[in-house]
């Protein structure tokens, strides 16, 4: 299998894409680990590449009334999980981690790693070194939850890179996630890491540009597949969308 290849102007647009497609690109996975594990399925695409012209635009998917599903995140979603959960660092009682303890990690000589990341965009623009690590090789060892059970970071990294457009220098950011839920995941993740690049591109003195995304674990689950054929009018064969 090949994997998916999309252009799209907003956040809302790469999902609506993403959704309506994944029933003829995907496969069927059984979950042996992770949520849901023994109890439900994905339907997986064997991997994605998204590009997104305006991710500050459009951000929330349009769900008609007519269907009756609710939309899968709001704008205030979007903006406390940026506050939240990508900007501050502090643990709760039972999180061995959250994505902003990573991002704002304190750096051996100084700074976060955030910091040390805008740092080199104000002074190097144009560097390949500006990458924030979500993920560790000791995720295996220390990422388990209270049931004992793995559960390591699904956002592994988001690289910062500028692109020179004329006289503009075009802040982007490339994210990559190990496995991640499209319905609901999607839109807020990349609506918060959006949000993260518009802060990071104030913060160097730099103009906001596109973003990217990439996954070989791009999925929805088997409870979410009903209400995915119902938003895009794809019905199983032989059988009729609900309306």
């Amino acid at each position: 299998m090949v994997p998916l290849l999309l252009k799209a102007k907003t956040i809302a647009d790469a999902w609506f894409q993403l959704i309506y497609n994944i029933f003829d690109n995907s496969y069927t996975q059984t979950i042996q680990k992770g949520s849901f594990e023994n109890e439900q399925y994905r339907l997986q695409y064997p991997g994605i590449a998204v590009y997104i012209e305006h991710p500050g635009e459009d951000m929330i998917p349009t769900i008609p009334p007519g269907l009756g599903i609710p939309a899968p995140t709001t704008m205030q979603y979007i903006e406390d999980y940026f506050v939240n959960y990508l900007m501050d660092p502090r643990l709760s009682e039972n999180e061995t981690y959250r994505y902003a303890s990573r991002i704002h990690y304190p750096m051996p000589n100084g700074g976060t790693q955030l910091e040390r990341a805008i740092a080199l965009l104000k002074e190097t623009p144009l560097t390949n070194q500006a990458v924030v690590e979500v993920g560790s090789p000791e995720d295996y060892d220390t990422c388990i939850g209270k049931d004992g059970k793995l559960d390591p970071p699904c956002l592994r990294i988001l690289d910062f890179k500028v692109i020179p457009q004329g006289s503009d220098l075009l802040l982007a950011v490339t994210c990559y996630f190990r496995s991640w839920d499209l319905w609901a995941g999607f839109p807020t993740n990349l609506g918060g890491i959006e949000l993260l690049k518009k802060y990071v591109a104030d913060e160097a003195n730099l103009k906001n540009g596109p973003l990217y995304a990439y996954s070989a674990g791009a999925h929805i689950y088997g409870y979410q597949e009903e209400i995915a054929r119902i938003r895009t009018l794809k019905q199983k064969k032989g059988e009729e969308v609900k309306r």
